[in-house]
């Protein structure tokens, strides 16, 4: 391979990234919006999760007094969900802090 060779590849390289930002910069606002809503969504899906397992166990209370646990398995299951979701809100809300941040003040 000579060198013009690699300068044309080089160039083919340069204008498809070119294009790929340029689509990324013009739906940048949206993406950001969406993304934003997604991580809210693991925060309001956690705590409805975590409130269904919370009710499947007191609601059950007297079925597992009797030593009928599988209530009480699938409200743990439903906790354990719960408390996974709204932790992994709180890591990707960090993660996205920053980006959150310019977009809030790009909008005022």
């Amino acid at each position: 391979m000579d060198v013009d060779d690699e300068e044309k590849d080089n160039l083919e390289r340069i204008s498809s990234l070119n294009r790929i930002f340029d689509e990324l910069i013009t739906d940048a606002s949206d993406l950001v919006k969406d993304l934003y809503w997604g991580v809210k969504n693991y925060l309001f899906f956690g705590l409805v999760t975590f409130l269904f397992g919370v009710q499947e166990i007191v609601y059950n209370i007297e079925v597992i007094q009797e030593r009928l646990y599988i209530p009480l398995f699938v409200g743990g299951i439903m906790l354990f969900a719960g408390v996974v979701q709204i932790l992994n809100y709180f890591r990707l809300r960090g993660k996205y802090s920053r980006l959150f941040r310019i977009q809030s003040q790009l909008k005022s």
